[in-house]
């Protein structure tokens, strides 16, 4: 399956809400020169290669865009975070075929919290917020390939 992504320009009244959506939860965040070209492009430049593009999953992603770390989860908390993840739903990133698992921002996002151990939280509905089962079942399967 070929994923099309196209250069993305925002209008004006998008902008905040792609700059918070895209670049508070970023590693590269202030002082990227992407942000910079992007900030250029919208004065008329060119759209920079690895900037904004359309994206099936997420409306919109940044090509350069890399997680921010966030803090391995000790044993004892990583315990109580897999008690409390909900069940997987259709749209969870681990679910093939979703629109999560297309998108290469919650793709990086999820692989991130996979690596780190790190929670990764549901984001449909009631579950909103709660650990997300399929990172749950992810990160077990990553432990027993460890332990074998």
């Amino acid at each position: 399956m070929s994923i099309q992504r196209e250069p993305y320009k925002p209008t004006a009244a998008e902008w905040t809400t792609n700059l918070d959506m895209l670049c508070t939860h970023c590693e590269h965040a202030w002082g990227c020169d992407v942000l910079e070209q992007m900030i250029e492009m919208k004065n008329g430049g060119a759209w920079p290669e690895g900037g904004w593009v359309t994206d099936p999953g997420a409306g919109v992603t940044c090509l350069s865009y890399r997680p921010v770390r966030r803090e391995r989860l000790s044993r004892q908390r990583l315990r109580q975070a897999m008690r409390a993840a909900v069940p997987m739903c259709s749209g969870c990133a681990a679910q093939k075929g979703s629109e999560a698992s297309v998108s290469l921002h919650t793709q990086r996002d999820f692989a991130a919290a996979v690596r780190d151990r790190a929670v990764f939280a549901c984001h449909q509905g009631d579950n909103h917020g709660k650990p997300c089962g399929g990172w749950c079942r992810t990160v077990k399967r990553q432990m027993k390939g460890v332990s074998s």
